[in-house]
């Protein structure tokens, strides 16, 4: 379980640090919810390669990058709410 919050903390992240910049300089929703989940998946996979490297059991983990994309996926709504909560 621990590995699972690891993976939802690193869309987490990536999608704030890609995904809310993007939006806020353009202000385009678009934009921001691509970025966000882009960026999402992105890590997923590396982080999903990277722990391959680090395990003995050498196959790619759907369920854990499925965890990573939540994350993102988390910061997308964000987006979402920020974009349609400014009135």
């Amino acid at each position: 379980m621990k590995d699972k919050k690891y993976h939802v903390l690193a869309g987490l992240l990536v999608a704030a640090f890609v995904g809310l910049p993007c939006y806020l300089e353009s202000l385009n929703l678009f934009a921001g919810i691509w970025s966000a989940l882009t960026s999402g998946i992105i890590a997923g996979g590396v982080k999903e390669w990277c722990d391959n490297d680090y395990s003995f059991a050498g196959y790619f983990d759907w369920r854990d990058f499925l965890w990573t994309i939540a994350g993102a996926v988390v910061i997308a709504l964000l987006i979402v709410g920020m974009h349609y909560g400014r009135g």
